[in-house]
């Protein structure tokens, strides 16, 4: 079932026009923003973000981290080390990135590696959610490790995790299993633009 998800909303993905994907990207830069600075209460300036670099179709998040490093605050970005991601504060997402694991980007070793535990905000892709925000993966399991590191479920993590998608990435129904990850919040974002 996990697999026929995967096939299903990666071929739809990946066959997004361009300038839907591009289109989509400015709005969830737009979600992100409000979420941050008006719920949140953050400040672009000195707010830490947890990314990612999208590949094969994933909904783009880079909008908004260039308007986070414009302010003035932080941007962590993974590198697969292992069955673990580790995290590098990068000062540019145009450069000091080597293709890695699986052909994504990622940030070369001379950004200095941080704790993903002292971040404000934790921005993750997914294949699928459900209703109740519990994320489809690719099926490596980097994030579900992730998420446990960092306390799981626990009211002591300080991380507020966003689950961010298009529309049709949201499923009534996915297999769960126990150390399946929960995002606290999800956007999504209308492909039909």
């Amino acid at each position: 079932m996990k697999d026929r998800i995967r096939s299903i909303i990666r071929d739809r993905r990946q066959n997004l026009p361009e300038e839907v994907q591009k289109e989509c990207a400015g709005i969830l830069c737009e979600y992100l923003e409000d979420y941050i600075c008006g719920e949140l209460k953050l400040d672009l300036g000195s707010v830490k973000v947890v990314s990612y670099m999208p590949a094969r179709g994933e909904i783009s998040s880079l909008p908004f981290c260039r308007k986070v490093l414009s302010a003035g605050g932080s941007v962590y970005m993974p590198k697969v080390a292992g069955d673990n991601l580790e995290f590098y504060k990068v000062d540019d997402l145009d450069k000091g990135f080597v293709k890695g694991a699986f052909g994504i980007s990622e940030p070369d070793t001379s950004y200095p590696q941080v704790d993903p535990g002292d971040a404000d905000v934790i921005i993750v892709p997914a294949i699928a959610y459900n209703d109740e925000g519990i994320r489809l993966g690719q099926g490596g399991g980097f994030y579900d490790r992730l998420y446990e590191s960092l306390g799981g479920d626990s009211p002591d993590r300080k991380s507020v995790i966003i689950g961010v998608c298009y529309d049709f990435q949201i499923v009534s129904s996915i297999p769960v299993e126990a150390n399946d990850m929960a995002v606290d919040v999800l956007m999504e974002v209308s492909s039909e633009i």
